[in-house]
């Protein structure tokens, strides 16, 4: 697995239509996750609004944290 440390996002809503969530990278060309429904980019967004810091594997499309937090922290 190569995992990539996001460093920015943009999100582009096409009207009528589905979402794409773009990842970039301090390093590398960026990824697309495209066609999602606005529920999906939603969930993606706040991910990436609120965790920090965040990896993403294109080879198996998933992101994932890195934090040490405690579950359920209450924040």
């Amino acid at each position: 697995m190569a995992r990539k440390l996001v460093s920015q996002y943009a999100v582009f809503h096409q009207v009528g239509g589905k979402t794409a969530v773009v990842l970039y990278y301090q390093q590398g060309e960026p990824d697309a996750l495209r066609d999602l429904d606005l529920r999906e980019a939603a969930f993606i967004v706040d991910l990436l609004r609120n965790e920090k810091p965040i990896s993403f594997d294109p080879e198996s499309r998933q992101l994932s944290t890195h934090s040490p937090e405690p579950v359920g922290e209450g924040e």
